[in-house]
């Protein structure tokens, strides 16, 4: 009797670990890049405050000359904190990069950025993450390539890194890191 309940527990434990590493491999193998151009995804209509100003902002932040980066971040978000230097590097080689602040406490946000450089021309504060769900945001950190009509051309999930920036992004706005 004993060694037929070691059996079954023995079944049970491996199938559960089949089960974990499928679902791992599918969501691993899940596309972190999404291209837009045969979709003309504008950015949605929007009304939010600033986190630095505290000034109204709506979707014309996005639709002015040149390409711009929509960078969604938290002050929780680990990954977020990895990537800031990446994103520093970016703004100070003339990258436009516009935050969105994702689920987050403002004064935590607030606090972050001035504890580090801030890399952002502007943070739209998005704390009930209605922007969000509009973008189709997942998760932090997410980065979208956005063109001068406020067309989304370009979804990153994940951390943007030097190789990955130089990979996807970085011919749009002839600048490498």
């Amino acid at each position: 009797m004993r060694s037929r309940n070691t059996l079954k527990l023995a079944g049970l434990v491996l199938a559960v670990a089949v089960f974990t590493v499928v679902t791992a491999m599918a969501l691993s193998e899940r596309a972190h890049v999404e291209l837009s151009p045969q979709r003309n995804l504008d950015t949605p209509n929007f009304r939010s405050t600033s986190l630095i100003s505290d000034d109204m902002v709506s979707e014309q932040l996005f639709k002015s000359d040149g390409y711009k980066l929509l960078n969604v971040w938290a002050s929780w978000c680990g990954v977020c904190k990895r990537e800031h230097e990446e994103l520093l590097q970016l703004a100070e080689l003339g990258v436009p990069i516009i935050g969105l602040n994702y689920r987050d406490q403002k004064q935590a946000a607030r606090e972050y950025l001035s504890s580090k450089r801030n890399q952002y021309i502007e943070v739209i504060s998005d704390p009930n993450g209605k922007l969000d769900v509009e973008l189709g945001v997942i998760g932090t950190p997410e980065t979208y390539l956005i063109d001068p009509n406020g067309r989304i051309l370009i979804k990153y999930r994940g951390e943007l890194t030097a190789d990955k920036w130089n990979d996807i992004f970085s011919g749009y706005l002839n600048v490498s890191i």
